[in-house]
């Protein structure tokens, strides 16, 4: 079989183990192996997608694949409920002692759903009959509203930021630009373990 001939900057991509594909105008480079398959005279070829070939260099994707089955999946909210847990206010938490956790969570599943907290923490159905929650839950906003300016409706853009989780590995949705500048004026960390 007779060498293609590639234009320079393609061919000085190509290295070894390394195989060259043209799909109309474009070149791909691809990781180029083969494996024995019992019962096959000859090895089978294998070739996994590297990137796309430019003048400047190679575009590698970005594109990840998960193997996977769809029960394997859990998209939980993320952005909101973590913002909320951010710019929970010490005087806010100091008063309730112990239950402030609790409380906290409770009032974040009651506003969100299908928040992730309820991955991680077991929240109660009912609150302690002695917490009130209207009185908690106006007390936590209003000192967010003193302490860092910012309400529910400050951050309920956050909502669309999801948590998916695929078997262990765990993945953040996309963040758009105005999410982008909500987080970084409130100083919120967005990484999963």
């Amino acid at each position: 079989m007779a060498n293609k001939v590639y234009p320079d900057w393609v061919q000085k991509q190509k290295t070894r183990g390394t195989t060259v594909k043209k799909v109309g105008s474009n070149y791909y480079l691809y990781k180029h192996s083969s494996k024995r398959i019992p019962g096959k005279k000859n090895p089978v070829p294998s070739d996994t997608y590297i990137g796309r070939i430019t003048p400047e260099g190679i575009i590698t994707s970005s594109n990840k694949k998960v193997d996977a089955n769809a029960s394997d999946i859990i998209v939980r909210e993320y952005g909101f409920s973590r913002a909320i847990q951010h710019l929970c206010p010490a005087s806010w938490k100091e008063p309730l002692g112990d239950l402030w956790q609790e409380v906290l969570d409770f009032i974040i599943v009651r506003e969100s759903p299908g928040s992730y907290i309820i991955d991680e923490r077991e929240v109660p159905k009912e609150l302690d009959p002695h917490i009130q929650l209207g009185a908690q839950k106006s007390a936590l906003l209003r000192r967010m509203k003193q302490e860092y300016g910012r309400d529910l409706k400050d951050i309920r853009c956050l909502s669309s930021i999801y948590l998916v989780t695929i078997g262990k590995k765990h993945l953040i949705s996309k963040i758009s630009d105005e999410q982008k500048a909500l987080i970084d004026d409130i100083g919120l960390v967005m990484e999963v373990h």
